[in-house]
């Protein structure tokens, strides 16, 4: 096995969506092509083994006013038949390459309670749990 990492493009939309099925945001390939050719600020990434993808990665980065720039990971997901494989720290590494050619000051990762296998990931990669929190959201 030989893991790959490039830059997402439009053309892997089909190959996108079971993954993000995966990580429980079932997204139709045209809705994800379109969001790839339009990202401003943000970055995708994928993981490949030869010819198929098995990872990607989003990060965004957020100027505040308060605390400076950073870089989000907005969504991350290896699938199943690749996990803990090093897939997910070669995607990781990309990332943080990137947010240090933006500039960016930190990275942030919010993961859901309930992902406890990616706590320990992240953890491993030396991220620390900064403060747990509620998530509000309203419809627009």
């Amino acid at each position: 096995m030989e893991i790959t990492v490039r830059d997402a493009v439009p053309a892997d939309a089909r190959a996108l969506a079971p993954l993000f099925e995966q990580l429980g945001y079932p997204t139709a390939p045209d809705v994800i092509a379109e969001r790839l050719a339009t990202m401003n600020q943000t970055a995708a990434f994928v993981a490949r083994d030869e010819d198929f993808i098995v990872g990607f990665v989003t990060v965004a980065i957020r100027s505040a006013l308060v605390g400076g720039s950073s870089a989000t990971i907005e969504g991350f997901v290896v699938g199943e038949d690749y996990r803990s494989r090093g897939v997910g720290a070669l995607l990781l590494a990309r990332v943080e390459r990137w947010a240090a050619e933006q500039g960016c000051t930190k990275i942030v990762v919010r993961s859901n309670t309930k992902r406890e296998r990616a706590h320990t990931f992240y953890l491993r990669e030396g991220y620390r749990i900064v403060k747990s929190q509620y998530y509000f959201e309203k419809d627009a």
